[in-house]
């Protein structure tokens, strides 16, 4: 009989009709979705070449550990490995795919290896073999996993004939309650590892903002410092202009003392001049 991962193994185009016929021996597979094109690739290389997917798990812990201890050396040297090995592994998934793929399709599989990297649940959902569509690492929270992955699908055991119906009751019971401890479990692991990624971040936008605080600091000592520089040129720009003021009106002072004194001397050379004659 086929199972839910065997489904996610075969192409898009085929994964309907055979979820459909499938169903008619196992009616929980009916609920399964069809693949995307670029969910397809990425269990297509989980199956094939699990190694790889190793590698980039364990870089993005590498980086992860690097980001809490704010080691920029070797923060930037795991990052240049990580778009290495990102566009690596992206080559290999096309290749193993052996058929074409769009430039949208080959985005979508390299965002959902990232995604990979730098969330454990991310992680864990494309080491299921089993994506519904890609993923997409936005550079910081938690990865949308939402309707992401294939449910597991739970066959019920047919209840014996002797059981009783309060015996049915508390195994469906348990079944639910299980059910909801993984899934706290699983919150409880997410929740965790958001946590440690938020507390780096915190820690080194904490170190930023005491950087920048120091450099408002600074302009702001050189702000005063301007302005206390503009209004002294300012107030020798005003004694200045009231010195050319002054300067002004003794010219025109000077000035009219000239004319003034022109006018004396024409009249006393032409009294010079009559006198001459007479």
């Amino acid at each position: 009989m086929m199972r839910a991962v065997d489904l996610y193994a075969l192409p898009p185009e085929e994964f309907t009709a055979a979820r459909d016929a499938a169903a008619k021996e196992a009616k929980e597979l009916k609920a399964l979705r069809r693949p995307s094109v670029a969910a397809w690739v990425v269990n297509t290389l989980v199956r094939r070449e699990p190694a790889l997917l190793e590698q980039l798990v364990q870089l993005g812990a590498a980086l992860r550990e690097a980001t809490s201890a704010r080691e920029g050396a070797q923060l930037r040297e795991l990052t240049e490995q990580r778009h290495q090995l990102v566009q690596a592994v992206t080559d290999q998934a096309v290749v193993l795919a052996d058929r074409d793929i769009t430039a949208q399709v080959r985005t979508e599989v390299a965002h959902t290896l990232e995604a990979a990297m730098a969330d454990p649940a991310s992680a864990e959902a494309v080491m299921s073999g089993q994506l519904v569509r890609a993923l997409s690492y936005a550079g910081f929270g938690d990865v949308d996993l939402e309707g992401a992955v294939a449910p597991v699908p739970k066959r019920q055991p047919a209840p014996r004939k002797d059981a009783s119906k309060k015996l049915q009751r508390l195994e469906a019971a348990a079944l639910e309650a299980q059910g909801a401890l993984d899934d706290a479990v699983r919150l409880a692991e997410r929740t965790a590892t958001a946590h440690d990624a938020a507390e780096g971040e915190a820690t080194t936008t904490a170190a930023a903002v005491q950087d920048h605080d120091g450099r408002v600091t600074e302009l702001r000592e050189q702000l005063r410092a301007a302005e206390q520089e503009l209004n002294d040129v300012r107030a020798r720009h005003g004694k200045a202009v009231k010195e050319l003021d002054e300067l002004r009106r003794k010219a025109e002072r000077a000035t009219k003392a000239v004319a003034e004194a022109q006018d004396v001397a024409d009249l006393a050379r032409k009294a010079l001049d009559e006198a001459r004659r007479s």
